[in-house]
């Protein structure tokens, strides 16, 4: 037999976990569904040789300072 008991926060869930242990049932299985779907991961492409971005800035050298300014003034409401 299987009872779906759906709470709506975790103040009802530890009551219910109270009146449990009350009654001594032994077989109780507690699974609780994620509120938030986890994102899909995607490993990236691990053949790409770093090696050839090495000296792209030789011609253009920059500051961290010009860079951070640059990155701060990006229109994130894109």
């Amino acid at each position: 037999m299987t009872v779906t008991i759906e709470t709506s926060g975790i103040q009802e869930v530890e009551q219910l976990l109270i009146l449990l242990k009350t009654l001594n049932i032994k077989n109780i299985k507690i699974q609780s569904s994620p509120s938030i779907p986890q994102p899909n991961i995607t490993r990236g492409d691990k053949k790409i040789d770093p090696k050839q971005l090495f000296g792209i800035w030789k011609d253009n050298p920059r500051t961290i300072e010009q860079i951070r300014s640059t990155a701060w003034k990006r229109n994130w409401n894109i």
